[in-house]
């Protein structure tokens, strides 16, 4: 049944779970070992815990199908797994929420005769309430819940486990991000003996620090999500300011230091394309989400100018994402008043999306266009200290477009802005 005809939460017990036990399940969620294969199971069993439940599991969307693959399940019939162990967006509880972006829910399915689930009738399960797994870069999973109890699911609980769908799905994309560092320590390894002795002390210092600070800001993180949407009591507006500043931190905290794990994968060729089907509309709106905060606070405007002729792209979302990314936080950074503006447009011809992020910042100097692409560098040390950063957002941009068959180029005038031009092909093909 749709989210919108939910039951009232004084109807149901989502009062028994108290604050501690959410705070308890939060920690343990945060702190799984990445290095378990038994994770997704130990992650699926904390939630059922929590909520006092039997059934219950957990997919992840397979980047190489698009479908959203059964990793753990607890409490269904053995022929459910066996039916089901994937499910196209769009189809069944797990692809519609996928679909919808949001919480789905049955209060009696075996009345309901829009849950075609007859595996579960027969098992006696009466309620059925799935979420999101959400990450950094969008949605990652589906997490589904169910009650032999009919109606089980109020309003309280159902925001509860959005929230912990959050946590989980911080938490699953940790583990990936870390299974492919992890396999790629031996190139690593090989790439800094070749570097100069300098670097190769940047790169190993910066691949022990990211590891270790990437866990602890994630668990802060998801805890202020939880505390500004009032899962752990009501916040006053003050509050809610100064939760936002410490998401704003935080936020591009962990953005620099997936920055320094991304260039390292980079460097030493580990790193792979996974092709997805998007708009760049798409990846717009989930960097506003990230940047409006700080366009707002520095009284800045940031204007976007798509071609309304671009295509649908098939190309590396996420990789491209971090590329507008890194090039408009730039530009928001070294810009203290005046505009930003990224332009869009489409290369029929050559079926090239090429692109322009513009600022009326303090601008770069013509002798350092070919040194600002190289890692840890900035235009001189009075910039790391007046604007911060490792000086590793535009290698990573570098780097990611060649990846994706693209290229980068500067224009600037000191005191007056900076233009970068990129390229890349619409429909990603695999270099030879």
């Amino acid at each position: 049944m749709p989210f919108s005809r939910l039951r009232s939460s004084a109807q149901l017990n989502s009062g028994e779970i108290s604050k501690s036990s959410v705070l308890a399940a939060v920690a343990e969620l945060s702190t799984l070992p990445r290095n378990s294969e038994d994770i997704y199971s130990h992650a699926l069993v904390k939630v059922l815990e929590l909520f006092d439940l039997h059934h219950g599991n957990l997919r992840l969307l397979n980047p190489a199908t698009g479908a959203l693959d059964l990793i753990a399940q607890k409490g269904f019939p053995p022929e459910y797994g066996e039916q089901f162990s994937s499910i196209k967006i769009g189809e069944r509880t797990s692809g519609r929420i996928f679909r919808m972006r949001g919480p789905v829910l049955w209060d009696n399915i075996q009345t309901d005769g829009s849950c075609a689930y007859l595996a579960l009738k027969k098992g006696g399960v009466n309620s059925i309430l799935g979420v999101p797994l959400i990450a950094r870069e969008g949605i990652v999973g589906t997490l589904t819940v169910a009650s032999l109890q009919r109606g089980r699911f109020g309003e309280r609980e159902i925001e509860l486990l959005a929230a912990l769908g959050r946590v989980v799905g911080v938490a699953m994309e940790n583990t990936r991000l870390l299974r492919a560092l992890e396999s790629s320590v031996d190139d690593l390894t090989r790439l800094t003996l070749r570097l100069e002795d300098s670097d190769s002390v940047k790169h190993r210092l910066l691949s022990v620090i990211s590891h270790e600070m990437r866990t602890p800001i994630s668990i802060i993180l998801g805890n202020i999500e939880l505390l500004m949407e009032g899962s752990f009591g009501e916040v006053t507006q003050q509050q809610i300011d100064s939760l936002l500043t410490l998401r704003r931190s935080g936020t591009g905290l962990l953005f620099h230091i997936e920055n320094a794990l991304d260039v390292s994968q980079l460097e030493t060729g580990g790193a792979s394309v996974h092709p997805d089907l998007f708009t760049i509309d798409q990846v717009r709106d989930v960097l506003m989400e990230f940047l409006a905060d700080e366009v707002k606070r520095k009284h800045l405007t940031l204007c976007w100018e798509i071609d309304p002729g671009l295509p649908t792209l098939v190309t590396d979302q996420g990789k491209l994402s971090k590329v507008f990314r890194n090039l408009i936080d730039n530009a928001i950074k070294f810009t203290e008043e005046g505009s930003m503006a990224v332009r869009i447009k489409y290369v029929a011809e050559n079926q090239m999306v090429k692109c322009e992020v513009e600022d009326t910042g303090i601008g770069i100097p013509e002798s350092q266009f070919q040194v600002i692409f190289d890692p840890f560098h900035q235009i001189d040390s009075s910039h790391t200290r007046l604007y911060g950063g490792m000086g590793l957002g535009l290698r990573y941009v570098k780097k990611a477009l060649e990846l994706l068959g693209g290229g980068i180029e500067v224009e600037s005038t000191v005191g007056k802005g900076s233009r970068f031009r990129f390229w890349f092909p619409a429909n990603y093909v695999k270099q030879e």
